[in-house]
């Protein structure tokens, strides 16, 4: 719970671990291996004050999210210029636009995928199609065959019945010349 003092509102460490998002063994690694000046009751309790919070807040920022060394932090925090920040800024900024055009180019890809599909799609629709087509007149093609087929069976069948009674007819016309008294010349002169 913040405090009024004679330098304004401050935190206990509690409280500042609520508010930067920091454990307190991070709290205390920060205030150590940067020489944060942190004020102390009688007691020696932390009295954390705005200004010190927002240093861990912003100091949190630049180790978390823009992966700055701790070296990096300490040149910041005694006011040098930074030049690996720059560089890291910029090297960051090399990969998002390197990331936004692979991004631009998947999407790109996807699209002509997707209009490739939709082609393919198309022309399987059609063969499909020119399939059915296709099995309908088979399908009629064969009835028609098999139609045909039935009528010449049908027409060998009776030829060929008409041949066996042909047949019969010679075979027993043979017989009945065979069985015919055989006439008087035939007799004479043999036969």
């Amino acid at each position: 719970m913040p405090k009024n003092t004679d330098e304004g509102i401050v935190y206990t460490l509690k409280d500042t671990v609520k508010l930067t998002g920091l454990s307190i063994d991070l709290i205390r690694l920060y205030e150590k291996e940067f020489n944060l000046q942190i004020q102390r009751t009688e007691g020696g309790h932390r009295r954390y004050t705005k200004n010190n919070i927002d240093l861990l807040i912003e100091i949190k920022k630049r180790i978390q999210e823009q992966n700055w060394s701790y070296k990096m932090v300490n040149q910041w925090l005694q006011g040098e210029v930074i030049t690996e920040a720059v560089d890291i800024q910029s090297n960051l900024e090399k990969k998002i636009d390197s990331l936004e055009n692979k991004v631009q180019e998947l999407l790109d890809r996807s699209e002509k995928d997707e209009q490739f599909q939709l082609a393919l799609i198309q022309r399987l629709d059609e063969q499909g199609t020119l399939i059915k087509q296709l099995t309908d007149k088979l399908d009629s093609q064969d009835r028609y065959i098999e139609n045909n087929l039935d009528k010449r069976d049908e027409k060998l069948t009776n030829a060929l019945r008409e041949i066996s009674d042909t047949k019969k007819l010679i075979a027993a016309a043979q017989e009945n010349l065979e069985q015919k008294p055989k006439g008087f010349w035939t007799r004479i002169f043999g036969g």
